[in-house]
């Protein structure tokens, strides 16, 4: 059991700029909600922990201003933050629980305890874009800080190099000119009319059901649970030797670790469901545009800058095919976002008078009518690019990192292990019915 020991509103220690923020066009079809994370760190509990972290937060809202704002609705269902300082949630609490008490820390409603709550009865204009909650475990054997982000503030990235950040200030060291976040989004504001669709974006087209279903209701309703799978770094480089076992068209590089990992899970997926061999499947991920745009966009963007994109095929030929086949699906389906690839999207964004109707294409509608990117589909994210083990506040760096919360529907999120060997994580959302078998399948096939 957790319980709240204090409450902080923290505003930047300076005054930062008013007046509102506008947002892409990627950040409006982004999931109105917070993303929860975790980190786990193994240092004791130190009374001035909680007075380091809010010292420290309140100096880096100054460069990172829009996160102590509020968000607020224009014309057109569109949202902008309210960069009125308003401040971000820190709150401090203590479990009744050891770290050992939480396992592994794979996502469930234990580890949900250790991340804010937030109330989305209130008004959205009302909530903290940040809420940041450290736990102190029981016996004094370490502590968690969870972390609540609004996603449309910016993507994985954003988010990591803004809690690097935080944490570089927390250790008492200054932000380098290349560390100071890129605000601007109007760098993405396109003022042309919008051109009809230049691509077939699979991504946006309805999702296939299960054959001889009308509606997704009854997978919907079935429930899914978590792993954590890992790789060691020997496993990781059989499955990339058996991904390039196949002759390579001349001069393509070989797969990458991501493509190799990818196409494994996606064969387990498709064999532990047990599904129809004419059972047509959608695999949804995310790309990151920020070199793929012209002009790219700086690296220190802060904000939104994923596009999605999507593979498919059919259950038969992704399970009897070369782990090679199923690469190469993946590897085109990141290939094709290109600079015009992804300008086409965002005109397909721009297309709509009312950005609910384009939040419903890219996430589904809400309540009854929501999407359901589940069986017989999937949603596969890497974040093994991310510096996400570099959150070191000044008593060392995370012994973990993950997602606090378990997904309504299956997706995988591909990590790097935290000892930093070439071992790799793989945090598994799947139907509890099915996730006995896929585990069988993912650690046989290798």
């Amino acid at each position: 059991m957790v319980t709240i020991t204090a409450s902080y509103t923290i505003i930047p220690n300076e005054s930062t700029p008013q007046g509102r923020l506008w947002l892409s066009d990627i950040d409006q079809v982004i999931r109105m909600r917070h993303t929860l994370t975790i980190y786990i760190y193994k240092a004791k509990h130190n009374p001035d922990f909680i007075e380091r972290l809010r010292n420290s937060l309140s100096k880096i809202l100054v460069h990172y201003y829009p996160i102590a704002g509020r968000v607020c609705w224009t014309e057109g269902g569109r949202i902008e933050i309210d960069c009125n300082a308003k401040g971000a949630l820190l709150l401090e609490a203590e479990t009744t629980k050891t770290l050992g008490d939480y396992g592994d820390f794979s996502p469930s409603e234990s580890t949900k305890e250790l991340v804010p709550t937030i109330d989305y009865n209130q008004p959205m204009e009302e909530l903290p874009l940040l809420a940041v909650q450290l736990t102190r475990f029981h016996g004094n054997e370490g502590l968690a800080i969870g972390v609540a982000f609004f996603h449309p503030l910016a993507d994985g990235l954003g988010a990591i190099q803004f809690i690097n950040s935080w944490a570089k200030i927390a250790r008492g060291d200054t932000l380098e000119p290349h560390e100071m976040p890129f605000l601007d989004r109007t760098i993405l504001k396109f003022s042309h009319t919008p051109l009809a669709p230049r691509f077939d974006h699979t991504e946006l087209k309805p999702l296939p059901l299960i054959l001889g279903r009308s509606d997704t209701t009854v997978e919907k309703n079935k429930k899914v649970t978590t792993a954590l799978l890992r790789l060691t770094a020997e496993q990781v480089e059989k499955l990339k030797k058996k991904a390039n076992e196949q002759t390579l068209d001349l001069g393509s590089r070989p797969y990458s670790k991501y493509e190799a990992i990818g196409a494994h899970i996606w064969r387990c997926v498709s064999k532990a469901r047990e599904l129809d061999e004419n059972q047509p499947i959608v695999v949804r991920f995310n790309a990151d545009i920020r070199s793929r745009i012209v002009p790219p966009l700086p690296q220190n963007y802060f904000g939104n800058a994923l596009t999605q994109t999507a593979a498919s095929g059919h259950v038969g030929e992704i399970t009897s095919k070369p782990l090679s086949y199923v690469a190469q699906k993946i590897r085109e389906a990141i290939k094709v976002v290109t600079n015009e690839y992804i300008r086409s999207q965002l005109d397909v964004i721009r297309g709509h008078d009312h950005l609910d109707n384009a939040r419903a294409l890219f996430l589904g509608q809400e309540g009854n009518n929501a999407s359901f990117f589940g069986n017989p589909n999937f949603h596969l994210t890497s974040w093994m690019s991310m510096p996400v083990y570099e959150a070191d506040f000044g008593w060392g760096k995370p012994h973990y990192f993950g997602l606090a919360y378990v997904a309504p529907h299956d997706r995988a999120l591909i990590l790097l292990s935290p000892e930093g060997d070439g071992s790799v994580i793989v945090c598994l959302h799947f139907q509890e019915a099915h996730i006995q078998l896929f585990k069988d399948f993912f650690y046989r096939d290798i």
